[in-house]
């Protein structure tokens, strides 16, 4: 007896959620790691994690989504939208910090070098 296809669909249909549900996992467990590197001040390894989600995020929605996962990721999308404001965050504070401290050194090399050509002076 021929079936209508539906016992057939139902396995396929829980793999490509098993691997969907995978997929976003990484996806949240590499957001995770980039709030982690940014808090740490890991900005080469940052950039390489933000590159690598990028990437994972593109693939994950250039395929179908399993209806029954769609909450989930929205949540996901959420969680990954505060992980990523707070990266800005820190960035910009970090980059603010490195302007003030740029602004010393050459402020102190120019006494350096004030001194410097003064004692030239004196010679």
């Amino acid at each position: 007896m021929l079936g209508t296809g539906y016992p057939d669909h139902a396995p396929t249909s829980n793999k490509s959620l098993e691997k969907q549900r995978i997929q976003w996992q990484e996806i949240l467990s590499l957001s995770d790691r980039l709030l982690q590197l940014a808090e740490q001040k890991n900005w080469p390894e940052l950039t390489g994690a933000h590159q690598l989600r990028d990437q994972k995020l593109t693939e994950f929605f250039d395929q179908t989504i399993e209806q029954s996962f769609i909450e989930t990721i929205q949540t996901g999308i959420i969680r990954i939208r505060e992980q990523d404001q707070q990266i800005v965050q820190i960035v910009q504070c970090n980059r603010d910090e490195l302007g003030a401290e740029s602004q010393r050194l050459k402020s102190m090399k120019s006494r350096v070098n004030e001194y410097l050509s003064a004692g030239d002076q004196k010679l």
